[in-house]
């Protein structure tokens, strides 16, 4: 039994405390392999009186028997009563899934007082095997760990039926028997009487709190008919269980990610098409518009890819972009000929515009993030039409999305059902069966959005692509930038689909003489108003020539200067991808709107708690 004390809570109950004088152990077997227990705890109390106390004794699993019944308690000459009253010379007895309580109740006392506890354990004995080496246990918890005071002695003697001695070590002949306190067998002695059938446990130095006693004795399987207790069969069971759901939790924690890791590189990767490439490209390989080669570069059709669109048509004459005194961006439809747009295109402008030909950007705000996924779907489409895919990547990828969340759901339904099927000790493979499933689920997640692919003709053409964005990201290793001024603007729809924008700005506001894009008109520059057919005129000779102003001469005429041009430049853009995606507040996510950038028989039994107050 494990022994507690129930401190009192008044001040002046404070200086009560207690230690045992004496705390024996008397177990004897009986043939059916039942074990009546007789505990004799001479305790001295001192201080205030002490009125009750209480002991408990773990059952199951926990404590290695099954039952604890026909508890009985005295004093002295005094039987305690068995009762829910509370009254001195009574004991009441509880029972939960793991131990058993006894509460019992006496007068006032002080100094030295002994109290006899005898019960009988239903299945305390390990059995064994016939196998050499091998027997059933008597392995008990006499005194556990947590009792809260001193124990001076102790002795614990075990008795066996008649014909039954312990079996002995083969090697030296000596008894399989143990007794083992506070860690250290040299602080039990031990002694087997001559016909080997009582063994005795003797304490050699007081047992501090903290510290446990323990005994075990072997003797040969066979010799008594013992059954198999219950919670060693549920333990045995669980051995089993656990060693084949381990055994299966391993395999599918290595094989689930490398199936899902092999299914990738057999069918997630683009085919090798032979292709050889330049480095870099110096020039587009292709007619295609931007958004679609953003789209097609990685397979996704982001807000980059739409913000390069606003900027591809912009620059092909058919939009333009002027600041006004309030900071908000205008979009001016110039040209409303459609004729060679492609589907994707028209459908921008029209969701842009509508009937309108003037549209300011704040307009625009918690408007246009529904208009999204239909031109997403637009930009998988152009891929489609183009032969560069045989499926939307976006289906792909949300197929495997579905994949993985009914893995996770069956991982889910596996956990609740192996752990209402299997037994309690063996509950942790469900745990271990679960996160292997749901491990290869997040795979599957993770992966899913890396195996869309390519025809030959996508990823030919992606190769060539990547040589251009190359280029455009390393321009100025393969260019003179002073003489490179005219690519700023006719590559700019390109460098926002790949996400070198900001870059590709700030490279070209350092070179003279890099003229601005015709189609933006920053507000506080006075000079330039920008638009088609509006360009500025020199000023040298008789005669006006068109042309168009540079990033410095045009930084020129506004506070700030260069820096303050191309800063305005890029705010346009970053102001018109978070307007366009943009949500009202109470919509869930706020933003984007879909874009973004074995058994062991070697555990002692018994155990509990016992206190006084």
């Amino acid at each position: 039994m494990l022994v507690a004390l129930l401190s009192p809570s008044s001040a002046a109950a404070q200086t009560k405390s207690f230690y045992w004088e004496r705390f024996d152990v008397e177990m004897t077997l009986l043939e059916n392999g039942d074990m009546v227990i007789e505990e004799t705890q001479v305790l001295n109390f001192s201080g205030e009186p002490f009125t009750f106390g209480y002991g408990t004794i773990l059952t199951g699993s926990a404590g290695n028997n099954d039952n604890i019944t026909d508890i009985q308690l005295r004093e002295g000459d005094l039987v305690y009563q068995e009762s829910s009253s509370n009254a001195p010379g009574t004991f009441e007895v509880s029972h939960s899934s793991n131990e058993v309580r006894i509460d019992w109740y006496f007068e006032p006392a002080l100094g030295q007082r002994t109290y006899t506890f005898s019960y009988v354990v239903q299945g305390g004995v390990i059995v064994g095997t016939l196998d050499e080496g091998s027997g059933d246990q008597i392995f008990w918890k006499a005194i556990p760990s947590d009792h809260p005071g001193r124990i001076q002695n102790s002795t614990i003697t075990i008795r066996l039926p008649e014909g039954v001695e312990p079996q002995r070590y083969i090697d030296d002949g000596t008894y399989l028997v143990e007794g083992l306190a506070a860690g250290n067998s040299n602080l039990v002695e031990t002694g087997v009487s001559e016909n080997g059938r009582i063994i005795t446990y003797t304490m050699l130095e007081p047992l501090m709190p903290g510290q446990a006693l323990e005994v075990r004795v072997q003797f040969p399987h066979g010799i008594l008919d013992i059954p198999t207790p219950s919670w060693q069969a549920r333990q045995q069971n669980a051995d089993v269980y656990g060693l084949i759901g381990l055994a299966l939790s391993g395999l599918l924690f290595v094989g689930g990610p490398l199936t899902v890791l092999g299914f990738w590189y057999t069918r997630g990767r683009d085919p090798e098409t032979g292709l050889i490439v330049p480095e870099y490209l110096p020039e587009p390989p292709s007619n295609l518009r931007p958004a679609v080669v953003g789209t097609l570069v990685d397979e996704k059709a982001d807000m980059r890819d739409i913000i390069s669109t606003l900027v591809d048509l912009a620059q092909r004459g058919y939009i333009s972009i002027s600041e006004n005194k309030a900071k908000n961006h205008v979009f001016t439809l110039v040209n409303d000929d459609k004729t060679g747009l492609r589907p994707y295109e028209t459908q921008f402008i029209r969701d842009v515009f509508g009937n309108k030909t003037e549209r300011k950007l704040s307009e625009l705000r918690y408007k246009f993030a529904n208009k999204l996924p239909k031109l997403r779907n637009m930009l998988y489409d152009e891929l489609l039409h183009e032969g560069f895919v045989d499926r939307s990547p976006d289906k792909v990828r949300t197929t495997y999305a579905v994949i993985a969340a009914g893995l996770f759901v069956v991982a889910a339904v596996a956990f609740i059902g192996l752990v209402a099927v299997l037994p309690e000790e063996a509950a942790y493979v469900g745990c271990c069966a679960s996160m292997a499933l749901g491990l290869t689920a997040l795979l599957v997640g993770v992966v899913g959005r890396h195996m869309p692919t390519k025809t030959n003709k996508g990823a030919e053409e992606k190769a060539k692509w990547d040589a251009f964005k190359k280029y455009l990201q390393n321009i100025e290793a393969y260019e003179d930038m002073a003489q490179a001024g005219a690519l700023f603007e006719k590559y700019l729809p390109y460098a926002t689909a790949f996400g070198l924008d900001r870059s590709w700005i700030r490279k070209f506001s350092s070179v003279p003489h890099t003229p601005i894009p015709r189609w933006y008109v920053p507000y506080g520059y006075g000079h330039y108003h920008g638009g088609y057919g509006r360009p500025t005129t020199s000023s040298s000779g008789s005669g006006s020539t068109p042309s168009l102003p540079s990033l410095d001469s045009a930084a020129s005429g506004m506070a700030g200067g260069l820096e303050s041009m191309s800063n305005g430049l890029t705010r346009m853009l970053n102001s018109t991808a978070t307007t366009m995606r943009s949500t009202p507040p109470s919509s869930s996510g706020g933003s984007s709107g879909g874009f973004s950038g074995g058994f062991s028989g070697g555990s002692s039994g018994g155990g509990g708690s016992r206190g006084f107050g």
